[in-house]
């Protein structure tokens, strides 16, 4: 059994009572009430009529959940972020995703993020990594829906892992096409081959091209495409591609 010391029991009660009056400063005072709300880095002056949900009450009494399935609703809302910014601020965000991966748009040529699940976003606000490799020859639907091409899904949902396995491999792929429907073709900065591999298999497939490098350190130079889509085979090919 533990027993706390004399100087740890009054730590506890000092902890407790500065939380105790916390709570009481903001819920019985007007120190922690909504003053001031945010939607997507606009100051709005009119939020009492513009979100009815929210009361001039303390931050922590709003309801949230009531007003995050409001503007869910709405058709260009995909995705609700709410953050408090002390003592008396509400920041709502919408549409703030994280891309994993790059998509050139075949029809457009416009560059535009990739998040994980395989939804085309917007690249403006967001913190680009360009680490992440580019999409090629994928047919881009509007912004934030997903891709068509089923295959862009499973390979934004595998990069992440890719990533943290590999990481010196990864910053090293260029581009993804998408041109083949039967593979996928990917241009290592540096090697004069593509990899071919599968959509859905991508990870394992990369594992196989790791050891059979590593393992057998075999003379690739006149190899235009390392072919990996078979199980416990690697087919090396000399021609044109």
């Amino acid at each position: 059994m533990t027993v706390l010391s004399k100087r740890t029991k009054l730590l506890l009660l000092a902890a407790s009572v500065l939380g105790l009056a916390i709570i009481g400063l903001a819920n019985y005072t007007g120190a922690c009430r909504l003053r001031t709300v945010t939607y997507d880095g606009e100051n709005l002056a009119n939020w009492p009529e513009k979100f009815e949900a929210l009361e001039s009450s303390p931050l922590f009494h709003q309801p949230l959940d009531s007003l995050a399935q409001i503007l869910l609703a709405r058709p260009q809302v995909f995705k609700v972020d709410m953050t408090w910014s002390l003592p008396h601020t509400l920041e709502i965000t919408t549409n703030r995703f994280t891309p994993v991966c790059f998509v050139l748009d075949s029809r457009s040529n416009r560059m535009m993020g990739v998040d994980r699940t395989g939804r085309i976003v917007s690249l403006n606000g967001s913190k680009l990594d360009w680490e992440n490799p580019v999409l090629v020859n994928v047919k881009v639907e509007r912004l934030f829906e997903r891709c068509s091409d089923v295959r862009v899904a499973m390979v934004a949902d595998r990069l992440p892992g890719i990533r943290d396995k590999y990481r010196d491999l990864y910053r090293l792929i260029e581009e993804i096409d998408f041109g083949d429907d039967g593979c996928l073709s990917l241009k290592i900065s540096g090697l004069p081959y593509r990899l071919k591999v599968r959509a859905a298999l991508m990870a394992d497939d990369i594992d196989r091209f790791v050891k059979f490098v590593t393992e057998y350190g075999p003379d690739l130079s006149e190899t235009r495409i390392v072919d990996l889509r078979f199980e416990n085979m690697v087919i090396c090919d000399g021609g044109k591609g």
